[in-house]
C-alpha cells in the first residue's frame, strides 16, 4: 500500500500522509473527549499539560532520530553509487591501458553494464528491490574475460591485479546497493509514530473542541504527517521521490564509455 501511494506525484502522496495523520489525531481527541472529557477541572488540565509535554517531546525525538538515520542512509547510498561509477571507469581505462585490442570485448561489456545500470537497474531496485539480472550478465562477461587475460610484462601483471580487484569491488558495491533498497522503513518506527500521534492528541481532551483548539491539533498532526512521509520516501534510495540519481553512470555514458554501448536489439 505504501509503495502504491509513493508512486503517486509527491504533492498528492504527501497530502495523503498529512490528511491521514490529521484524521488520526482528531479522531483520538474526539474519542478521549467522549470517554473522559465531559467534566473539566483545572487539576486535570495541569496533569494533561504535563503528559502532553513529555509524550510530544519523546515523539519528536523519535522522529528526529529516524529522520537523521534515513538521511545518513541516503547519503551513504549516494556515496556507494558514486564509488561504483568511479571503479567502473578505472577498470575500463585500465583495460584499455593493458591492451586496447585484446580487451575490446571486455570494455564493451563494461559499457553495456553502465548503460544497463543507468537505464534499467534503478527501476528494478525501486520496483522489486532487486538487482537487474542482465546487468549481472554484463559484469560476469567482463569478470570472466579479465580472468582469462595472460599478462606477460610487469606492467600487464600490475594492471591485471588492479583490474581483477576493481571488478570484484564492483560486485560488492552492487550488493550494498541491493541491501540499501531492501532496508525499507522499520515497522516499529511507524507504530511509534502512530502511537505518539494518538497519545499526544488524546491528551488534549481537557480542552474544549473549539475551532482554534482543533486547528492547533490539526497543525501538529499535519507537520508530523509530513515528516513521516519524508522518512518513508527516503527509506528506499532508488524509489521516487527520495531517490538517489545515477549521476555517476550517466556521466560515464557521456564519454568514451557511452560510445561503446551495443545498440539495443
Amino acid at each position: 500500500m505504501l509503495r502504491i501511494i509513493l508512486d503517486w506525484p509527491p504533492i498528492l502522496s504527501a497530502l495523503v500522509f498529512v490528511i491521514a495523520m490529521i484524521l488520526l489525531a482528531l479522531g483520538s481527541y474526539a474519542a478521549m473527549r467522549a470517554l473522559a472529557g465531559r467534566h473539566e477541572y483545572d487539576e486535570r488540565k495541569d496533569l494533561a499539560g504535563s503528559v502532553i509535554f513529555r509524550v510530544s517531546a519523546l515523539h519528536g525525538l523519535i522522529l528526529a532520530l529516524v529522520f537523521a538515520q534515513e538521511i545518513a542512509n541516503l547519503n551513504e547510498a549516494d556515496r556507494t553509487t558514486a564509488r561504483e561509477a568511479v571503479v567502473v571507469a578505472d577498470t575500463f581505462f585500465d583495460l584499455e591501458r593493458y591492451d586496447p585490442q585484446a580487451t575490446l570485448s571486455l570494455r564493451q561489456a563494461l559499457a553495456n553494464y553502465v548503460a544497463r545500470v543507468a537505464d534499467a537497474e534503478w527501476q528494478s531496485l525501486a520496483r522489486d528491490k532487486s538487482l537487474d539480472m542482465q546487468a549481472w550478465d554484463f559484469w560476469e562477461e567482463a569478470y570472466h574475460g579479465a580472468l582469462a587475460l595472460t599478462p606477460e610484462t610487469a606492467r600487464e601483471q600490475y594492471l591485471h591485479a588492479l583490474i581483477l580487484d576493481n571488478i570484484r569491488e564492483i560486485s560488492g558495491l552492487r550488493m550494498i546497493r541491493e541491501n540499501d533498497a531492501r532496508r525499507g522503513t522499520q515497522p516499529l518506527f511507524l507504530i511509534a509514530a502512530l502511537v505518539g500521534i494518538v497519545l499526544t492528541a488524546a491528551s488534549y481532551f481537557t480542552y474544549r473542541p473549539r475551532q482554534l483548539n482543533l486547528g492547533l491539533i490539526a497543525i501538529f498532526a499535519a507537520y508530523t504527517g509530513l515528516v513521516v512521509y519524508v522518512i518513508v520516501a527516503f527509506a528506499n534510495p532508488f524509489h521516487r521521490p527520495g531517490m538517489v540519481e545515477p549521476v555517476g553512470f550517466e556521466r560515464l555514458l557521456e564519454g568514451e564509455i557511452g560510445g561503446m554501448v551495443s545498440p539495443v536489439e
